[in-house]
């Protein structure tokens, strides 16, 4: 029987003053008060240097204007239309670092009341977790964040995780969401690793000493798959048809890992785990859980079916990055064009 998780409390309108009481109560009793505060001067750090940056470079493109219609230099006008010119971006991170703090504030209050309604427990973060997929084992500054884990329906636990890897000197920041469930029975240690389009890069591999193994039919174009070689055909014959098609409907765009008696599905970004949609997508992958399961003991189980289009579709939406980034774009370009048009439009009547 499918388990259903009580989302009524995802649902509930969020009170923000007693979210910003409850969070502050909470990083009071963690002892965060420090983190937090070098948490937030580092995002202002941040914003000044690529505010300040960004006006050097629009004064820079402004006098490049000026002294293409005759100027002899920099004047005021220079440094006005480049304060202009950055004034959105200016804005926009203003903007986003007063609004994160209240964003987190919510999710915390809505996570708080949702696993107490269904019997589940509820952390913030944990530094350097250690877990049983690969995926734990690379990078630096790890950190999973909002932490779900309970007993049903079966022991699991969900979360946002983030890390950095290194190429060269460059640092590279990935995230991740994983849920990670307790197997009743063993299967053959094993990972598929996910070819959907789209899909940042897992900055990651499949642990020593799995190896690519050739699988047959359309489930291929779907996954690679990676197991030792002694386990390749136990391998095989668990991903029968049926099991094929339940991986392909609800984790086509996650890697799977199989290690001793966990079984972790990895999504390549962060998902928001305040949605209600989150919730059915866990109590989907604990039926196709349940179907591996069932497979490696040649028992029968019920398929995971698609019968919810509706269902589907909002488990689409999770995977769906934000539409904002174009706008955003074109909110930053449109000042840069009008500013530079402006300058030579000034400097020519100013030369005559």
């Amino acid at each position: 029987m499918t388990v259903t998780f009580d989302d009524t409390a995802l649902r509930a309108r969020v009170d923000p003053a007693l979210a910003r009481q409850e969070s502050r109560e909470r990083v009071a009793r963690e002892g965060r008060q420090f983190g937090v505060v070098l948490g937030s001067g580092w995002v202002v750090f941040q914003s000044l240097v690529l505010v300040v940056g960004a006006g050097i470079l629009a004064a820079l493109a402004v006098v490049a204007v000026q002294f293409l219609f005759g100027a002899d230099g920099a004047d005021v006008t220079t440094f006005v239309l480049a304060a202009l010119m950055v004034l959105p971006l200016a804005v926009a991170r203003i903007r986003s670092h007063l609004r994160g703090p209240r964003d987190r504030e919510a999710e915390e209050y809505l996570l708080t009341r949702f696993t107490a309604a269904n019997g589940l427990t509820y952390r913030t973060g944990e530094l350097d977790p250690e877990r049983s997929a690969a995926l734990f084992g690379v990078g630096t500054s790890r950190i999973a964040s909002d932490i779900v884990t309970g007993p049903s329906p079966r022991p699991f636990e969900a979360a946002n995780y983030s890390f950095d890897t290194w190429v060269a000197r460059a640092r590279m920041p990935r995230v991740a969401n994983y849920v990670e469930f307790a197997l009743k029975s063993p299967l053959p240690p094993m990972t598929l690793v996910t070819k959907a389009t789209g899909v940042a890069a897992s900055g990651w591999e499949p642990a020593s000493p799995q190896e690519r193994v050739q699988i047959e039919g359309d489930f291929g174009s779907h996954f690679e798959l990676f197991t030792a070689r002694a386990t390749a055909e136990p391998v095989r014959h668990l991903l029968s048809p049926d099991v094929q098609a339940a991986v392909t409907a609800v984790a086509e765009k996650c890697d799977i890992e199989v290690v001793g008696d966990r079984l972790s599905i990895i999504a390549r970004r962060h998902l928001p785990m305040t949605e209600p949609a989150y919730w059915e997508w866990v109590a989907d992958l604990a039926a196709l859980v349940a179907l591996l399961e069932a497979r490696g003991r040649a028992e029968q189980a019920m398929a995971v079916t698609e019968a919810d289009p509706a269902r589907r579709t909002r488990r689409e939406a999770l995977f769906t990055g934000p539409k904002g980034g174009r706008a955003a774009a074109v909110g930053c370009l449109v000042p840069l064009i009008v500013g530079l048009a402006a300058a030579a439009v000034i400097t020519k009547i100013v030369t005559g």
